[in-house]
């Protein structure tokens, strides 16, 4: 029979405060009030599963005391959100995912290439105008870019493809790693940024709307031009509590709708009866941010904005219920969430003999098979 294992109750404690599903773990974990309380201790089955259920290394539950989790780099939030400094597992894990990541590719690049990037914290100034003709600037792309794409993906494909050929690695994901068991959740972070010379990175909550995703990668374009990492909640609409996201989030809504053709493509529109909708699709973002662009040009006044927000933030509720088409191909999906450049170098470093298989599976998540099926597909395709 399993035997009980002596561990601190405040170690237990601050597992079960730092999971976001609490009461699950109640009814999972039958005796979990007395394990809390110290009155119980749990089995090593039991401390197994419920560090497992609460996205803990099972070693954090032999120390002395709690260790203390910090993020490295700002988390930037809402107004309504200062004081709430909680962050959780999932966060603090995906970020470690991306630093042993960028770590890696930097260490590529000084090896391959060895200059640094000039660009990264080239932007000193508080212009958001300025800062939006920056980032079109290094992109090499201008204004009418969005229109020429069909859909949000393509266009946030094209930008991503843009940003790669700067050497900026862009990943995706709406989990944490490969656990499909542990979504992101997209009202904690949008995104973030993770800044350096010579290989900054984006990672980008898949979990998201398209539209939102290429608004959270250019506010995060804008970080590394003024050479400042962050975990943001990149949004238009919400009141931001310091002045650099107030900053990333106006160049970025610039850049996407610039003023002068923002206000032609709604002269053009608004008597349609359909402004919010075409113009979304024109300028690749959502209808709220053209409602907040509108109301910021003066296009129309706060009370046709809040009408117009309501009525979407009704429609998008109904929206979510409808049953979402899940899946896909694994390998493309992989590629996707890894990013080009960085699926690339992994792969060289690997078949070259620079680093071992078994570190090319631990930067991936990928195991032996499904490694070498994404080498042999990279090969075909030339991806």
């Amino acid at each position: 029979m399993d035997s009980n294992i002596p561990v601190k109750k405040e170690l237990l404690i601050w597992a079960y405060n730092r999971s976001v599903e609490r009461e699950k773990l109640h009814k999972k974990f039958k005796f979990l009030d007395k394990w809390l309380v110290g009155e119980k201790q749990p089995t090593f089955k039991q401390l197994n599963d419920f560090a497992a259920a609460t996205a803990t290394p099972l070693g954090y539950f032999f120390l002395l005391e709690p260790p203390v989790e910090v993020l490295p780099i700002p988390h930037y939030r809402t107004l309504e959100d200062v004081g709430n400094e909680r962050v959780s597992p999932d966060l603090m894990e995906t970020l470690h995912i991306m630093q042993r990541r960028q770590d890696f590719m930097r260490d590529y690049y000084e090896q391959y290439v060895g200059t640094e990037l000039e660009f990264v914290g080239s932007y000193e100034g508080s212009n958001s105008s300025l800062l939006a003709k920056s980032i079109l600037a290094l992109l090499e792309i201008d204004q009418g870019w969005a229109n020429r794409y069909r859909t949000f993906h393509d266009a946030l494909r094209f930008l991503i493809t843009k940003c790669e050929e700067k050497r900026i690695t862009v990943m995706q994901n709406g989990i944490v790693g490969l656990n499909t068991h542990r979504a992101l959740n997209v009202a904690e972070f949008r995104g973030f940024v993770l800044v350096d010379n010579m290989a900054p990175l984006i990672f980008i909550n898949a979990a998201d709307t398209k539209s939102a995703q290429i608004f959270t990668l250019v506010h995060e374009i804008a970080h590394i031009l003024i050479g400042s990492s962050a975990v943001v909640e990149a949004s238009p609409i919400n009141a931001q509590s310091a002045d650099v996201e107030r900053l990333c989030n106006a160049a970025a809504a610039e850049m996407l709708c610039p003023g002068k053709l923002f206000l032609s493509k709604w002269q053009i529109h608004y008597p349609d009866g359909a402004a919010y909708e075409t113009l979304s699709g024109i300028f690749k973002v959502s209808p709220i941010v053209i409602g907040r662009r509108a109301l910021e040009l003066k296009c129309i006044d706060k009370e046709e904005f809040m009408a117009f927000y309501n009525y979407y933030l009704e429609k998008l509720k109904n929206e979510q219920l409808r049953p979402r088409r899940t899946g896909g191909e694994f390998y493309n999906t992989t590629i996707s969430r890894l990013g080009r450049n960085f699926t690339n170098a992994v792969i060289y470093q690997a078949v070259t003999g620079n680093i071992q298989y078994t570190e090319a599976f631990k930067l991936t998540g990928l195991r032996n098979k499904t490694f070498n099926n994404l080498v042999s597909l990279v090969r075909e395709r030339g991806v």
